[in-house]
């Protein structure tokens, strides 16, 4: 289960926030206090969050990454405990996205707390704020081919509903109600490829029978084929469903490539 948010907090500032938990009641509808055994996140901080109606929930902190800006934790009380993963990327025009996944069997069971989640996200970076020069984040375009733009916004895939974005670290990549998130160090290799078949290609997300691979296309002539060192979720709410790869039909697919360093294999 993947819940994003995007807003104009510049993503060190929304970094800061998601790591002080004395903040998390400021922008996190749901929490009323928060006891932390640290001021600022780190790996083994335990806590509890204290919710409406007398509702807590335990936390140990797990992993912190700052060069990421990525932090998960294991959340619950008693047996009932989870694993939640947490990002926050730079975004075009010096704002953030802010990301919470949840891996594994617990996605299917959690997928009500998707409202909340995204409440609190939206929260954590709507308040524009933070200092210095914008990270550089560049995105692209889907190219729309005329035969596929209407099948396409029948499934919520429109020019507006889609984007591919490059930051230093991460790879983002919109389409529609799907979403595919990957550290850029993922990445193993691109590929042009084209010549779809418009049935196996228009309208949703695809899945590959043949590799498993995830196909974001809204053209049948030209894209960029991705290949991940581990699979990413992408295609199903669960995230039980994981790629070796993408293929993404941008307007620009050798621009892509440049932008996150990959040789072309042609």
């Amino acid at each position: 289960m993947l819940v994003d948010a995007h807003g104009p907090a510049a993503a060190d500032e929304a970094w800061r926030r998601f790591t002080t938990p004395a903040t998390w009641s400021s922008w996190a509808p749901l929490i009323r206090d928060v006891e932390s055994s640290d001021d600022v996140l780190a790996p083994g901080t335990t806590g509890r969050v204290h919710g409406p109606a007398g509702v807590a929930v335990d936390f140990e902190v797990v992993r912190v990454d700052p060069g990421l800006r990525s932090w998960s934790w294991r959340a619950g009380r008693g047996a009932v405990t989870t694993t939640m993963d947490h990002h926050v990327l730079p975004a075009p025009g010096g704002a953030s996205r802010a990301l919470l996944r949840v891996p594994g069997p617990s996605a299917a069971v959690l997928q009500p707390y998707r409202v909340p989640a995204a409440a609190a996200l939206r929260g954590l970076v709507r308040e524009p704020g933070g200092q210095g020069s914008p990270e550089a984040v560049e995105a692209f375009d889907f190219a729309f081919a005329p035969s596929y733009v209407t099948p396409a916004r029948a499934f919520g895939v429109t020019p507006a509903s889609t984007a591919v974005e490059v930051g230093p670290q991460w790879l983002y990549v919109r389409f529609g109600p799907w979403r595919l998130v990957t550290p850029r160090a993922n990445l193993a290799g691109a590929q042009l490829s084209g010549g779809f078949s418009w049935l196996k290609t228009a309208g949703p997300a695809h899945l590959s029978a043949a590799d498993r691979g995830v196909s974001f296309t809204t053209n049948g002539e030209r894209a960029l084929c991705l290949t991940f060192h581990d699979a990413v979720p992408a295609i199903d709410p669960t995230g039980t469903i994981t790629h070796p790869g993408v293929t993404l039909s941008v307007a620009d697919p050798h621009a892509l490539a440049a932008a996150l360093g990959l040789p072309l294999d042609e």
